[in-house]
């Protein structure tokens, strides 16, 4: 049984595929870009902003900085006014009883704790840990190992859930436990239905914070 289990936010808990692809391209500067479709910002979902904008279109430094501020901005303004909750997260969070948990989102620590905020998920969570808080984004393992230590768990004897490969990859590089390549493939729409996080805990039950 996992001691703690690190959630990837976006896609994982709420669906926010849609109020993301209204962010960026509400974010297109009046100069212009091409506009962004779901279906090339999709397999970079769990990569920071920036370097979206640089495989995509890109755009580096300060201009892509001044973008990502934009975003955000817009993007909050969207979770604040509605956030969709996947099925079953409500339900499943609550039964935790018997691990911590945290979050190894890439989004800024504060937009992280906003989100969970605006889904009233918040109060679950032991410990919320953001992508400005560490020197390299996943796939690397600086998340994972961060929220592990922030909780005083043992990498070894965390789950990490996502719904991005970049969320397993940075599970397996931070050395979480064996189950990881198997159960950390996130809540998608299809299965949550029938409590995927309890599947992906390999248990009942976890603790609350």
């Amino acid at each position: 049984m996992a001691s703690a289990v690190l959630f990837d936010i976006d896609g994982t808990l709420p669906d926010t595929a849609p109020a993301i692809v209204a962010a960026v391209n509400e974010a297109i500067p009046d100069r212009g870009l091409r506009p962004f479709s779901i279906d090339e910002l999709r397999p970079l979902f769990g990569r920071p902003v920036q370097a979206q904008l640089e495989v995509l279109r890109g755009v580096t430094g300060p201009e892509a900085d001044a973008f990502t501020d934009r975003y955000y901005d817009r993007f909050m303004a969207r979770m604040e006014s509605a956030v969709v909750v996947y099925p079953g997260v409500r339900k499943t969070l609550p039964r935790l009883t018997a691990a911590r948990i945290g979050t190894i989102s890439t989004r800024r620590a504060k937009e992280a704790r906003r989100m969970l905020e605006f889904a009233r998920l918040a109060t679950h969570f032991t410990w919320i840990v953001g992508g400005d808080q560490v020197a390299r984004p996943k796939p690397d393992p600086d998340l994972p190992l961060l929220a592990a230590r922030r909780l005083g768990a043992d990498p070894t004897a965390c789950v990490v859930v996502g719904d991005s490969p970049v969320d397993v990859l940075a599970g397996k590089a931070g050395g979480c436990g064996p189950s990881r390549s198997r159960t950390a493939t996130g809540i998608r729409r299809r299965s949550a239905r029938r409590d995927p996080m309890r599947r992906a805990t390999g248990s009942s039950g976890s603790r609350t914070s």
